[in-house]
């Protein structure tokens, strides 16, 4: 869950950002406690939906004459991978959103759907699991989501980019349950 909420936020911004918040759920380390609190702030300070379309808009659309601070797509020597990996998980039976989404949306999406399928191999699922979370999310992925940190003007996009931050690390140290001894 926390992971698709993530995705959605990368994609779009909010119309109900309580719903983001709920989904996710801090861990017990330090940096989720942060992030948890800093998405707390947003809600206290009530923080308005346009700001927040306007900070989504810059970090991850960016706008004439200006990038994005955060580029929410793959480098270009990683893009074929990604679209490979997609590809075999799709050919498998695993069920992934059909909608335009940036990569690191996408890549969370195909994270959280390996954490919840049962329609491949274990030993597939794990090598997939293993080359997303190693080769994408922990590299370009981590990337995008530190340069929303530091660069977000909102508590909520903050808060998400900690807290993404803290899944991508979580998501290092599990394997899929399908593949769990």
């Amino acid at each position: 869950a926390a992971a698709v909420a993530v995705a959605r936020v990368v994609a779009a911004p909010p119309d109900v950002p309580a719903e983001v918040r709920d989904a996710l759920r801090p861990g017990d380390d330090a940096e989720s406690r942060r992030g948890a609190g800093l998405l707390e702030e947003s809600s206290a300070s009530a923080e308005p939906l346009t700001r927040l379309a306007a900070d989504h808009r810059r970090l991850f659309v960016g706008g004439p004459g200006h990038r994005p601070v955060a580029p929410p797509t793959a480098p270009a020597e990683a893009a074929p991978a990604l679209r490979r990996l997609r590809a075999e998980v799709v050919a498998a039976g695993v069920a992934l959103p059909e909608t335009p989404m940036p990569d690191l949306a996408q890549a969370l999406m195909t994270c959280a759907a390996l954490l919840t399928t049962d329609a491949a191999p274990p030993t597939e699922v794990e090598r997939w699991y293993r080359e997303l979370v190693d080769e994408h999310l922990l590299t370009w992925g981590a990337r995008c989501l530190s340069r929303a940190q530091l660069g977000a003007q909102t508590f909520f996009y903050q808060g998400t980019a900690v807290l993404g931050l803290a899944l991508l690390r979580s998501a290092a140290s599990v394997l899929p349950p399908s593949v769990r001894p």
